[in-house]
């Protein structure tokens, strides 16, 4: 009996213990910065794209991402096949597949005289089946196994490195700043590109930057949501500030907080529960936070019609 009650102490004990080492151990610090991060910078990106009707611009290039990062880790390989993957290299072959993707989106948007939303299906399918088909071959390849494509699709939060956080932060930051200097010319692009336009607005300059801007975050946001839920922390957070604020301004800056708090929470609950994914729980806080919004939000909340 005593046995038994020391042991049912020492278990009470360890247990709060063993969380609050796991909370601030150093790699959940690194994920929980890398991602919060993330969430703002995506959650400022998210609310252009909404505001420009392109929704799943952010899908398109997450999932055009796949046979760049393909692409570069053979062309890698076959250069330096005793040094394994590199995920800088793969990065950046999911930047280019992505930056290409959404030039063929603009460019067939002008040239095909098709509807956006069918254009952007065509290229979502068309690149995303080019990675599909070129799975096979990594995985063929001598060094296949050490690719970790499944990493890259479902998201693997675990393997954020404090370098990955400094990028990370680079991207936020420009977010934040492109966000301040383009807010004039960006709002009216997205609201009405005609005006923008006569006006003398350099209107494709600027859908460029922006999209660049999308393709940076998406490819940034692949290590740790994966290419798969990348679009739900760019649109989730953009959609949720809306039921607060009808005014562009503060419906970034609401947005930006959204995304950090889904991503810190949804990390968070990874820590702490075991076998849990990161990116798929951020992207389910974050349509959580969705829910209250269209509830108590302010502006459009269910409780305040």
């Amino acid at each position: 009996m005593i046995a038994l009650q020391v042991l049912t102490v020492s278990t009470t004990s360890t247990l709060p213990m063993s969380l609050i080492e796991n909370l601030f151990a150093y790699n959940t610090l690194v994920v929980l910065a890398g991602t919060m991060l993330l969430g703002v910078a995506a959650g400022i990106t998210g609310t252009f794209l909404m505001l420009r009707g392109r929704a799943l611009a952010g899908d398109v290039i997450g999932h055009a991402a796949l046979p760049g990062v393909a692409v570069a880790f053979l062309v890698y390989a076959s250069i330096a096949p005793e040094a394994g993957k590199s995920l800088p290299v793969m990065l950046i072959g999911g930047a280019i597949s992505s930056g290409l993707a959404m030039l063929s989106v603009l460019w067939l948007r002008r040239v095909a005289r098709l509807p956006e939303d069918a254009v952007m299906a065509i290229v979502l399918s068309t690149f995303f089946g080019i990675g599909v088909v070129l799975m096979p071959i990594v995985q063929a390849s001598p060094t296949g196994s050490q690719a970790g494509l499944p990493g890259f699709i479902f998201g693997q939060a675990a393997s954020i490195r404090q370098s990955d956080v400094f990028l990370l932060a680079g991207i936020a930051i420009v977010a934040i700043l492109a966000s301040t200097m383009l807010l004039k010319e960006w709002t009216l692009m997205c609201f009405d590109e005609g005006l923008a336009t006569v006006l003398g607005y350099p209107v494709r300059l600027l859908d460029l930057l922006l999209m660049s801007l999308v393709v940076a975050v998406c490819v940034a946001g692949m290590q740790s949501v994966g290419l798969l839920l990348i679009v739900g922390l760019l649109i989730i957070p953009a959609s949720a500030a809306r039921y607060w604020s009808d005014s562009i301004r503060p419906n970034i800056w609401i947005s930006a907080a959204i995304g950090a708090l889904a991503a810190g929470f949804g990390s968070v609950a990874s820590a702490i529960v075991p076998k849990l994914s990161t990116g798929a729980i951020i992207v389910v806080v974050a349509s959580g936070l969705l829910a209250v919004s269209a509830m108590v939000g302010r502006r459009h909340g269910w409780m305040f019609k």
